[in-house]
């Protein structure tokens, strides 16, 4: 929602006058003398015989007291009238709302505040909710209420506009083509990250969005049929690269921001390359290389190819078995991915590298990739193994930061046996072994490998590490699930800087020992490494706690998991292996009734019911004691630790509770416990 200057402030200034009760509390005499004399006028006009005549003074005197006493009336409720002109009365408008001073709460108006956090805080909201239509309608809302926060507001808001429609975009750019100087705020400068997609978005009109954003950093052109769950990769698309974007990012609109008097070209950090759309301007490999080129390119830190395919992809029939036809078709191969290796090398300033849905990226590229990459993402590449992954790294892995790997068929968890070696100064260590099906009617989305992870492998990991999320680990046994937790729990000592632990697997195992195995390893990890949390003291200072008690108040660790959720029925069988009590189902009752609709963590799948007969006695003191184990080194400092084990089939969209409840659905009810049959009387009085 543009705003021109006229019509800002004069929004501005309704609000502000809306909101100061000092303006509302004075009369306007101008309408109150205005309405007096229409009411004269009304007397002085003939009456019912046609002719005219002056009133009585008796008339006049009523009619001076019911004028006054509508005067007073509208005192109440009318501002009043200044002689001066409306534009000075709308500026004090707007110095007044800037001097009143809350009660009650922080002065939010103070200019000690500066911009940037305004700005921060918009953006933390937008990102937390996302760019859903209510949110940009909150924004907007925050924009016109107050001159302090329309320039923040809007920033959030045209940061990263989000374009779901053509006339939406259209729209942008009739405001973009308008003169910063018919505005009220430069919505050019405004505009740091373009997502197109190709579908709503024409080649002419991306030309004309990109030509005015002098300050475009990231330039993204989505293809829908290359998103999860990548079954429409070989889709036709009747779009490509034109001449006119490239043209665009080299010769900004006029009126931009010039330097010396001339114009500067975009210059982009994060750019991506989809293979679907290649054509025209843009049609192989070696025009890659020229883009790359480019000034706009020059300073690029973050590149992505998406859904670039070897020519071998392509052979079908009875060229399959050929040998001259393979052996063509290896050597294309192999320039395709050379080529690909050049046209990274362009880029001296590349931090972060993106390989999506690509059968390029094998060995022989992983080979030609910089040393100096801080950023590595491989997202469903079906190609790449762990021992190709593990030979990179011990070449290439001495500079990354973070590694990102995410459903890829081939992987499994023995490059973790290098990884302290090879990555000393690795920090985030991200990994789902969910996989996607390549076709709708066949289940082809099983690993490529017989074994996540060997009970003699032993993974190692860099002290610099502080994020590990490896979720959907399947295909290991128990003795593997042992020496991967206590590879972590062993080497608490020398792992200072980790903060965030999230291990997800399935074992395919009877409830009673995954029940057993997942209390005493989730037990082990929590003690080891979750962080004990203080409760905050509301009041009282630490100096009056200290003379009220006297002692200082123990620190308690604080579970990860929501503590408000309902018993999971695998903690209901952890009690029932324990020999706990099973807690009555009237908590979970109250704790639903306390929601505005229920909260259920992911559910367990374990398929045996258990039944009311306790386990023998050997079992239950085999459970109980236990020879003595050795003192762990206590880590304590993460703030999130999440053990899952469990044995959930792995679902490419996993649904939840939240999925089957529509926004305008509250609570689903009491449940219903049996208990409350008797407070019903279904006698019948005659």
């Amino acid at each position: 929602m543009p705003l021109t200057r006229s019509a800002g402030q004069r929004a501005l200034a309704q609000n502000s006058s809306r909101r100061n009760p000092a303006r509302q509390s004075r009369a306007n005499p101008s309408r109150t003398s205005a309405r007096a004399r229409e009411t004269s006028a009304d007397s002085s006009e003939p009456d019912s015989t046609g002719h005219g005549s002056k009133a009585s003074p008796q008339a006049l005197r009523h009619l001076d007291s019911k004028t006054t006493s509508r005067a007073k009336a509208s005192n109440r409720g009318r501002p009043v009238a200044n002689t001066t002109s409306p534009s000075k009365r709308r500026q004090a408008a707007l110095e007044s709302l800037g001097q009143i001073s809350p009660t009650g709460g922080p002065d939010w108006t103070d200019p000690r505040i500066p911009y940037q956090f305004w700005v921060d805080v918009f953006l933390h909201t937008r990102d937390e909710s996302g760019a859903d239509a209510a949110n940009t309608h909150w924004l907007l809302q925050a924009a016109t209420s107050c001159k302090l926060l329309s320039d923040p507001a809007l920033t959030a808001i045209y940061r990263h506009p989000v374009i779901r429609h053509a006339s939406k975009a259209k729209r942008l750019v009739a405001l973009l083509e308008r003169p910063p100087t018919d505005t009220l705020f430069n919505y050019r400068r405004k505009i740091e990250s373009l997502h197109l997609n190709v579908r709503i978005v024409s080649q002419a009109v991306a030309s004309q969005l990109i030509r005015p954003l002098t300050r475009l950093k990231e330039l993204i052109f989505i293809n829908p049929a290359e998103q999860p769950p990548y079954r429409e990769l070989d889709t036709h698309v009747r779009w490509n690269y034109s001449e006119d974007i490239f043209l665009a990012l080299q010769s900004p609109a006029e009126g931009s921001e010039a330097l010396s008097g001339a114009l500067l070209p975009i210059s982009l950090k994060s750019w991506e390359w989809s293979g679907s759309l290649l054509g025209g301007y843009v049609a192989d490999f070696d025009d890659i290389i020229r883009v790359h080129q480019m000034p706009s390119f020059a300073h690029l830190t973050r590149l992505s190819f998406t859904n670039f395919q070897v020519p071998s992809l392509n052979l079908s029939g009875s060229a399959l078995n050929d040998p001259q036809a393979n052996l063509q078709t290896s050597a294309e191969d192999g320039e395709v991915i050379d080529a690909i290796g050049n046209a990274i090398a362009q880029l001296n300033f590349l931090k972060h590298l993106v390989f999506e849905s690509s059968t390029i990226m094998t060995s022989r590229l992983l080979s030609l990739l910089p040393k100096h990459l801080i950023h590595l993402e491989l997202i469903n590449c079906w190609e790449i193994d762990a021992e190709n992954l593990a030979t990179f790294l011990l070449t290439h892995g001495s500079s990354l930061r973070t590694l990102t790997l995410m459903h890829n068929q081939s992987l499994n968890l023995t490059f973790l046996t290098i990884l302290a070696e090879a990555c000393p100064s690795l920090q985030e260590l991200r990994m789902s072994m969910s996989y996607y099906r390549h076709h709708d009617s066949l289940n082809d989305a099983d690993p490529m490998y017989d074994f996540a992870l060997l009970p003699d492998q032993i993974p190692t990991w860099p002290s610099s590490i502080r994020v590990i999320d490896i979720e959907h680990i399947r295909n290991w046994s128990i003795e593997s699930v042992h020496t991967f937790i206590h590879s972590l729990v062993d080497n608490a000592a020398s792992l200072p800087n980790l903060r965030e632990l999230v291990i997800k697997t399935a074992l395919d195992i009877p409830w009673q020992t995954r029940a057993e195995l997942r209390h005493k390893l989730r037990h082990m990890v929590e003690r080891v490494f979750l962080r004990a949390d203080e409760d905050p003291h509301d009041t009282v200072t630490s100096e009056q706690m200290s003379s009220t008690h006297g002692t200082a108040i123990p620190r308690k660790r604080k579970r990860s998991r929501s503590p408000r959720s309902p018993v999971r029925r695998s903690n209901r069988i952890e009690a029932h292996v324990r020999g706990l009590p099973r807690r009555p189902r009237r908590d979970n009752t109250s704790q639903r009734q306390g929601l505005g609709r229920p909260l259920y963590r992911e559910p367990d799948t374990d398929e045996d019911e258990f039944d009311n007969t306790e386990l023998s006695g050997a079992e239950t003191q085999q459970s109980s004691s236990s020879d003595p184990q050795p003192e762990l080194a206590v880590q304590g400092l993460c703030h999130t630790v999440n053990i899952i084990i469990d044995n959930q089939k792995t679902r490419e969209f996993p649904y939840s509770m939240e999925d089957f409840l529509t926004d305008n659905e509250g609570s689903s009810g009491v449940e219903w416990d049996g208990d409350d049959d008797d407070d019903h009387d279904f006698s019948i009085a005659f």
